[in-house]
């Protein structure tokens, strides 16, 4: 019994430019060129174009940094009965000065961990 379909063998077919499952071989070839992204493949493209663009620019907007500042000229103060820190801040701090600057600017230059003075304690200063 006959169904009525001629089967062709795989020359014919490479003859007649049909691939598997019906489509010819132009139109595959042409769906291969283009390339269509997911959604989740457009956020990742983007995520990665962002991340490129930061790196771009955190490298071209670089700057140096620098902790020194200069020399500072200082003097050494031995600490007497009496002396509290803001005491003695409060004697070589300008006049046109902020005592709460002068107190930070000691306690950075002699790596004091709180504002207690001892007796003898030795304090580099700053000289205005």
């Amino acid at each position: 019994m006959q169904t009525g379909v001629r089967t062709m063998g795989s020359e014919a077919v490479a003859r007649r430019g049909v691939a598997a499952g019906g489509r010819t071989a132009a139109g595959v070839a042409r769906r291969r060129g283009r390339t269509r992204l997911t959604v989740r493949g457009r956020v990742v493209v983007a995520v990665l174009s962002a991340l490129l663009a930061w790196a771009c620019f955190g490298l071209v907007g670089t700057c140096e940094a620098r902790s020194d500042m200069g020399a500072t000229a200082v003097s050494s103060y031995t600490v007497r009965p009496g002396d509290t820190l803001w005491s003695y801040a409060a004697r070589i701090t300008p006049a046109d000065g902020d005592v709460w600057e002068t107190v930070a600017v000691l306690e950075e230059l002699n790596d004091l961990p709180s504002s207690e003075l001892t007796v003898g304690q030795r304090l580099i200063v700053p000289v205005w």
